[in-house]
């Protein structure tokens, strides 16, 4: 494995993609794994849970609480696109089948680790759950690049469903919101979901995600807007 990073693997059943899952601020590779059989009850994922590379008791982090820390953030985006890669090769699985999803600062890293401007092969989703755009975040996003809109367009990025709690105190729900404006403003294809709870995952939201990767194994590219 790159180096930095534990991880924890939830193996069930004969998985034969790959999910990505990257935990909170403050917490850990353990987290969120708990939620994998309620996200995937077919058991198609091999679910792996990352450790952030950066100390925040009693957890771990991906970058630096406060502030802009753009080599941070870069350092652990490259961390997690090399473990993308390793995991894959070693799975005998595909990159452009695998998902990557987080929580809070981890939902933060699934959508620049997904959407990154990158010739590597595109993940198949991205799942942002309670996150945001990181600012000064040091890594060029697909529509930052040279070549967007010219052999490289929205139709290209995998869709993205953005979850968030309205009642949210940590990571207000308008982050949420402007994670979809954003991303819709430049066609990609982006489901979003508001429930009434706060910085937390929900049975609700944890079923619709659910459904949402059935429609991504399906092939589909779900889309819905915000909400009036």
């Amino acid at each position: 494995m790159p180096a930095g990073l534990l991880t924890n693997v939830v193996r069930r059943g004969t998985p034969s993609r790959l999910l990505l899952l990257l935990h909170g601020f403050g917490a850990d590779q353990h987290d969120l794994a708990p939620v994998a059989p309620h996200l995937d009850p077919e058991e198609r994922f091999l679910v792996v849970c990352p450790r952030g590379p950066h100390a925040a008791p009693p957890g771990a982090a991906w970058y630096p609480f406060g502030g802009t820390n753009p080599e941070a953030v870069r350092h652990s985006v490259d961390l997690l696109d090399d473990l993308l890669d390793q995991l894959c090769a070693d799975e005998g699985m595909r990159r452009e089948e695998a998902v990557v999803a987080g929580f809070s600062q981890g939902g933060s890293m699934a959508l620049m680790l997904g959407l990154r401007a990158s010739d590597r092969p595109r993940a198949a989703g991205v799942l942002c759950m309670s996150g945001f755009l990181a600012d000064g975040r040091g890594v060029d996003m697909a529509w930052e690049a040279p070549g967007w809109g010219d052999g490289v367009g929205p139709d290209d990025l995998p869709p993205v469903l953005v979850q968030h709690g309205t009642l949210d105190p940590v990571v207000p729900v308008e982050r949420g919101r402007t994670v979809t404006s954003d991303l819709t403003s430049r066609g990609l294809a982006v489901r979003h979901l508001e429930y009434p709870m706060e910085h937390q995952l929900a049975l609700e939201s944890v079923r619709d995600a659910a459904h949402w990767l059935d429609l991504v194994v399906a092939g589909e590219r779900p889309s819905s807007p915000l909400p009036s």
